[in-house]
């Protein structure tokens, strides 16, 4: 159950993520919260720190550097977690650890390189709009959650240690604990009601020239990343234009994959379905998006030569017959 009300500061927060990176294992933190509300700014200064205190404790490695450590491709990640001793943020770690992209081989290398390299010591942190949307074996992996609730000002949660269930964050119950909150329309939530929580975090901004260095790289970043994907003429700020082009590109394999997108960017499913369609409409294309659904290609692709077969088949028996 949830401890008593605790407070935290950076100070203190920096030195239990070092002090579980000496007891040799991983910190794989995951940062959550809406756009604009400082989940890169908290992942820089928790960054900056750690290096700091790990070279106070005379403890080699953790450099972190932005241009180098700040990753974005799934790639980049299981490099990453290959080598030792090392620190990184995942910016937008959806791409990377998406849940409904668990088949795709990168994500389960993803997965297979994080849990058999746990004693690697290297400090890990996720950013991402929603933890609901990460991959249900990388939410096993995840060591802590910061659930940014507003401006300044977070929640620090970490998995039950169960012996029986596989639910280590309560996600079921907390979800029900959370549903109350909304049924009955309160405005500032008991976050200490869940079964996860263990204190309260504020931070501060960055100063405004970190701010402008740290921004600055990651829009270096996002438009490499973009390049490589063919979209480095779109609004990459705009999610219903990234998943307009994963969407027309045949990325998107089906409703379910469709679905986890609009949790992760936190839109409503049938307003992302609308969006899409008027999209669609405005560029003159079909407007039925299952039509564009790389299984569903699949399996039309199959069902055609299947027929081709039986076809091609009967004919052959036909001339056999007539011989």
């Amino acid at each position: 159950m949830a401890r008593l009300s605790l407070n935290w500061n950076i100070k203190k927060l920096v030195i239990s993520i070092c002090d579980r990176l000496e007891n040799r294992f991983d910190a794989f933190v995951v940062i959550e919260g809406n756009r604009g509300l400082g989940k890169s700014t908290l992942a820089f200064q928790l960054m900056k720190k750690v290096k700091q205190e790990m070279k106070n404790r005379g403890v080699e490695g953790y450099k972190f550097s932005p241009r180098r450590d700040l990753l974005y491709a799934r790639d980049e990640v299981i490099k990453f977690f290959h080598d030792r001793r090392r620190s990184a943020v995942g910016d937008e770690f959806v791409l990377a650890g998406f849940s409904r992209d668990f088949y795709v081989e990168g994500q389960k290398d993803l997965i297979k390189i994080i849990s058999t390299n746990r004693d690697h010591n290297n400090f890990f942190i996720g950013c991402i709009p929603h933890f609901k949307a990460l991959d249900v074996q990388l939410k096993s992996l995840t060591s802590m959650r910061i659930t940014v609730v507003r401006r300044g000002l977070a929640i620090i949660q970490t998995p039950n240690k169960t012996i029986y269930s596989t639910d280590i964050w309560d996600e079921q119950l907390n979800q029900k604990i959370e549903a109350g909150w909304i049924k009955n329309g309160i405005q500032r939530p008991h976050y200490s009601k869940l079964t996860t929580f263990r204190g309260w975090l504020k931070f501060s901004k960055l100063s405004e020239k970190q701010e402008a260095i740290y921004q600055k790289i990651k829009d270096e970043k996002r438009q490499i990343i973009a390049k490589e994907k063919g979209l480095e003429d779109v609004d990459e700020t705009d999610p219903t234009t990234k998943v307009y082009n994963l969407l027309i590109k045949g990325d998107i394999k089906n409703t379910a994959m469709l679905e986890g997108m609009a949790v992760a960017h936190g839109i409503k499913v049938e307003n992302l379905r609308n969006r899409l369609r008027r999209k669609l409409k405005d560029e003159h294309k079909d407007t039925r998006i299952n039509e564009y659904y790389y299984d569903d290609k699949v399996k039309v692709k199959i069902h055609k030569e299947k027929k081709q077969n039986e076809i091609t088949a009967l004919i052959q028996k036909a001339r056999e017959g007539m011989q």
